[in-house]
Parts: C-alpha cells; structure tokens; sequence
C-alpha cells in the first residue's frame, strides 16, 4: 500500500469514527430517520429498528428496492458503518437467513454489533477488514449490497471482484453510491479529505459500469439516481449486477 492510499484510509477511518461518536453532528451530508425516510426505507423497517439506530443512517440510496431479498438468503454489506443497513437485511431475510457486514472503522464495527443487539437482530455477524480483501469462502452470499462505501475505495476493481468472487451462481449485486454528476463537471480535489467526504473517489456512470462488467458480472445497470450530494460535483445513485 502507498503513503497515499495509507493516507486516505486512516482519513477515512478517522471521519467514520467521529461519525460513530458523534450521530448528531453537521459532517455536510444527510444522515438520521428523515434521511431513511426520504430514501423510501419502508415503514415496517423504521418501525422494528429503534430510532437510536436510524440516527446513523448516511445512506446514499436504497439497495432494497433494487432486487427480491428472500427468506433464508445470506446477505454481505460492504462497508456496513454503523448496521443500519444490516438491520433491514436481517428483517427480510428473517431468522432463517444470515447477514454479514464488513467495515474498516474499529469503532463502526463495534456500533454495528452493538446497533444489531439494539434491534434484538441474532443472525447479523460483523467483520473488521477492508472491502477490497473479504474474509469470505467462494459463492458464501446469495446478495452483496452497498451503500456509500465502495467511492471510499482507492482499489474498486479488487472491489467488484471480491464481491464477485463471494457470489454464489445466480446471485446479485445491489449498491448506491456516489458518482459524479454529468450536470456538473467541475474538477475534484484529490486529497484525503475530499476523498473521505465521497468527493474524490467518485466515477462516471460508464467508467464504474466498466469496472462491474470486468470483475465478471451481466447485466449491469444503473437503475436511479438519488437526491442525496456530497459537494456539487457529486451525486448518489442505485446500481444492480448479477452472477451468472
């Protein structure tokens, strides 16, 4: 690893931890139980998961409308933060299924155990460990989701192609993230701050396309994009791939 991917990791694990610490504070993006809500995370989810959970929702997009979630599926989250969205991978897949989040935060990773215990959720397990190196069998899940986590990455093609790998045949990829907007082409600063704030990381539609395509996956599409920004040049949206 370079100073520089160094760099940005530890800026990275540095805002995520003070994000851990602090839910209320202004980072410059949405976050809470309005950001879910506006976001079209169903009632019955905001329901069962206590408000003290939906706090930490800084979701980008809504990887749940994207594809059939099942009974009994096991579900990985890549960059799970705080479990808001394991929450709601454990209540549709139910107690028959498994769902395992990954995050390089430490303290991300103990609030997510911790928010799972909140929510009385048993089947949802978490990992310290970088994205772009799963600690995860071949075809382990049958759904790999995302949500704001994979823009962080200096290495998105090892990315796409560790999610591929832990795929199971006939399985999906279901990820918001943030890309850059087409309206607005300004350039971005490369440095460790604006890559921590979803800024310098991000790609055009047709270049994170690409990169999908080349770890393996069909049938990738971008479906929506979203209301959410992280600067001007910046702006969330959904995607969906599939294994063959």
């Amino acid at each position: 690893m370079s100073d520089s991917d160094c760099l940005a990791n530890n800026t990275v694990v540095d805002l995520y931890t003070d994000l851990a610490a602090n839910p209320d504070k202004d980072f410059g993006w949405d976050k809470g139980l309005a950001n879910a809500i506006n976001h079209h995370y169903r009632k019955e989810w905001l329901d069962a998961v206590p408000d003290s959970v939906w706090q930490y929702c800084a979701a980008v997009g809504n990887p749940f409308q994207l594809g059939e979630f099942k009974r009994a599926d096991a579900v990985l989250d890549l960059g799970c933060g705080a479990g808001v969205d394991l929450c709601v991978a454990s209540l549709l897949v139910s107690k028959e299924g498994r769902v395992s989040g990954v995050d390089l935060t430490p303290a991300m990773v103990e609030l997510a155990r911790h928010n799972a215990v909140r929510a009385g959720l048993n089947n949802i397990s978490v990992y310290q460990t970088s994205i772009e190196k799963l600690p995860f069998d071949d075809a382990s899940f049958n759904i790999v989701i995302s949500n704001g986590a994979i823009n962080l990455s200096e290495s998105k093609e090892d990315v796409f192609r560790e999610a591929f790998r832990v795929l199971s045949s006939g399985g999906h990829l279901y990820f918001a993230d943030m890309i850059k907007d087409g309206n607005h082409q300004a350039d971005t600063c490369c440095n460790a701050e604006s890559w921590a704030d979803c800024v310098a990381g991000t790609l055009k539609t047709d270049d994170l396309i690409q990169l999908i395509r080349a770890a393996g996956f069909v049938d990738v599409k971008r479906v929506s994009l979203t209301h959410y920004k992280t600067s001007v040049s910046t702006i969330g949206a959904t995607f969906r791939a599939s294994k063959v």
